[in-house]
């Protein structure tokens, strides 16, 4: 694979995180505020489910970008 194509994946494996974790956020508000039934431990394990997969995606977007960091900088163009 030539290095622009690598990074173009890497690019776009970074914008579908970032779509992710706002597609969670809505689901967040839409259960805990529009749903209409009362916070019980189901609730609160599915919003706190939501919350760790948005913290796993941020993690991983930040891993993604140092790893386009460091292919960018690199002399060589088959990876």
């Amino acid at each position: 694979m030539h290095k622009i194509e690598l990074l173009n994946e890497l690019k776009e494996a970074i914008r579908t995180e970032e779509s992710a974790s706002a597609i969670y956020l809505t689901h967040i508000h839409a259960i805990t505020e529009r749903v209409g039934i009362e916070k019980n431990q189901t609730i609160e394990k599915i919003q706190s489910e939501l919350e760790n997969l948005i913290k796993d995606n941020n993690r991983h977007r930040r891993l993604l970008e140092e790893l386009v960091e460091m292919i960018d900088k690199e002399d060589r163009d088959d990876w």
